[in-house]
């Protein structure tokens, strides 16, 4: 398939696309003509790339750790499960803030 099937395939733009095989994220084939052609495998890549970039990984951070996501989720390598257990503890703290906003917030306007 072409960048554009991808790109409708995955919900990514085309642009993000481009960016992710700068960061070596993606590797497609190139059809004799140069068009890059992607298969189920980078669907797949795809959508492991959002799924950490939702989990609160940054993009440099998956891009230095793409070998990992050849693996299961479930069997991520150890550097990138350590790297989902900090972004873990990191949320924690950001949930525990907001709490304390909130509960300082529906002081302030009970008074």
């Amino acid at each position: 398939m072409k960048i554009g099937e991808l790109a409708q395939r995955t919900q990514v733009s085309i642009r993000m696309l481009r960016f992710y095989e700068a960061q070596g994220l993606l590797a497609p084939a190139r059809s004799a003509a140069g068009y890059r052609l992607y298969d189920e495998a980078d669907v797949a890549q795809v959508a492991k790339i959002r799924l950490l970039q939702q989990a609160g990984l940054a993009l440099k951070d998956i891009a230095l750790l793409h070998d990992c996501l050849h693996d299961r989720p479930q069997a991520f390598c150890p550097a990138l499960r350590d790297k989902l257990r900090a972004c873990q503890a990191e949320t924690a703290v950001r949930i525990t803030q907001l709490q304390e906003t909130q509960a300082l917030l529906a002081r302030l306007l009970a008074e």
